[in-house]
């Protein structure tokens, strides 16, 4: 039986890539839940940019524990990816409606 071995940095596209996907169904799927004005929606994506930003510094403790790799790419990365992508997501949703909305919305423009 032969194993598959993918490296850190493969592993990390597809953590991204699932934290992406996780934020847009909630997005999708919940589309009431978030923030409603543009303040708000603002701060979340600061709150979020710091928070990934305060991960990358408790990894490096994490991997001198027993299976603390795991815990480190569980734990923090994906929750880490999926709350910048899900405040991202809110942001835009709020700067579409701001600007007319998304997909048939904006100025009307009469036809002849």
């Amino acid at each position: 039986m032969s194993q598959i071995q993918l490296s850190v940095s493969a592993f990390l596209c597809v953590e991204l890539v699932a934290g992406a996907l996780l934020a847009l169904w909630v997005a999708v799927r919940f589309p009431s839940f978030g923030p409603k004005a543009l303040r708000p929606a603002m701060a979340l994506m600061l709150v979020a940019m710091c928070l990934i930003r305060a991960v990358s510094f408790s990894i490096h403790p994490l991997l001198h524990v027993p299976n603390g790799a795991y815990l480190a790419l569980f734990g923090c990365v994906l929750p880490s990816f999926f709350a910048v992508y899900l405040s991202a997501a809110w942001l835009m949703r709020i700067l579409a409606a701001q600007f007319g909305g998304s997909g048939g919305g904006g100025h009307r423009v009469p036809s002849r």
